[in-house]
């Protein structure tokens, strides 16, 4: 029997998918019961929601609960995947709408996943926060 591990880049990959088409059960299941999610900012931020280190399945869900608090989903492009079998880099671009103003969110983005036992262990997502903070203004 054929061994067919999935790369971390796929696995995040198949995550993201998941979470864009609004699959959360199935997101969920590729996520590592003590996985870490951090969206830029390791600290909370009471000024929004995304920011912050979440653990677990509770935490992954919290995570992308506040960014459906605060952005309306627009486009999300991969641009690049790759990595190995643990880790993965992806880059992109993003354009979102900030619910409270209207405004556009546009952003270059990165994300640097730990995949273990092809689950993911650790998350954590880079973007253009000055961006973010002129649009929620």
């Amino acid at each position: 029997m054929t061994d067919v591990t999935q790369s971390a880049a796929q696995v995040t990959q198949a995550f993201l998918a998941a979470v864009f088409s609004d699959a959360m059960e199935t997101a969920m299941a590729l996520v590592s019961p003590d996985a870490v999610f951090v969206s830029t900012n390791p600290r909370s931020n009471p000024g929004n929601p995304m920011h912050g280190t979440f653990t677990g399945h509770d935490g992954a869900a919290a995570f992308f609960a506040g960014f459906a608090e605060v952005l309306e989903p627009g486009d999300f492009d991969v641009i690049a995947a790759f990595g190995d079998e643990t880790h993965a880099a992806l880059y992109g671009t993003l354009a979102h709408t900030v619910r409270a103003t209207g405004r556009p969110f546009v952003s270059d983005w990165a994300l640097i996943t730990r995949v273990e036992d092809g689950k993911i262990a650790l998350y954590h997502f880079y973007e253009d926060t000055e961006a973010l903070t002129e649009a929620m203004r």
